[in-house]
């Protein structure tokens, strides 16, 4: 096992015994097996519950109870969620096998406020990590926005040079029209009526 995966494991299982809830959140998960697959990276890390905490594993032979896979970006925001998950999140995230597990296990996550930063900096030191978390903060918010600029650009050209879809005026006018459509039929329901009586 690396140094990273021995070192978080550490500090996952120091922080479990400091927090008898979360220990028996843990401990609720005792012999599953779950399977994280990054996307990109192409690596996949296995945890595996037990009574005194996790075991994280590089590599597993046996079954996998549940399989969360996706983009480091994507694990990490659906980490942050506060709803859970379903069984695809956005795109970036596919849930196979036990859906109740992974969303547990979502749950444990969110709840237990690992501070990535400071285990970074054990490794690569206090400037190294900070620096890296401001990239990755940085990439972030310019992927969010990037993503946001993309659909208003999609929106505007279906809308505007496609003409595929029509803007808010024109749905409104729409609207209107068929109202006024439907108040002339009915007008002229009733003259009909009133021709066919006299």
């Amino acid at each position: 096992m690396s140094f990273i995966l021995q070192h978080i494991e550490k500090t996952v299982n120091e922080i479990l015994q400091n927090d008898p809830d979360l220990l028996a959140n843990v401990t609720a998960m005792n012999d599953k097996i779950m399977a994280i697959e990054l996307i990109g990276p192409g690596k996949t890390l296995y945890i595996l519950p037990t009574e005194s905490g996790i075991h994280l594993q590089s590599a597993h032979d046996g079954d996998v109870h549940v399989r969360i896979k996706g983009t480091p970006l994507g694990l990490l925001k659906m980490a942050g969620r506060r709803d859970n998950m379903p069984a695809t999140f956005d795109g970036d995230v596919e849930i196979s096998g036990d859906l109740a597990l992974g969303q547990h296990l979502q749950r444990m996550i969110r709840e237990m406020d690992l501070d990535w930063e400071e285990l970074l900096s054990q490794k690569v030191g206090d400037v190294a990590a900070h620096q890296i978390g401001n990239f990755l903060r940085g990439f972030s918010n310019w992927a969010k926005d990037v993503h946001e600029s993309m659909e208003q650009n999609i929106s505007e050209y279906l809308r505007i040079e496609a003409g595929l879809t029509p803007d808010r005026t024109e749905i409104e006018q729409f609207i209107h029209d068929v109202d006024t459509l439907r108040q002339d039929v009915d007008r002229l329901e009733q003259r009909i009526a009133r021709l066919k009586r006299a």
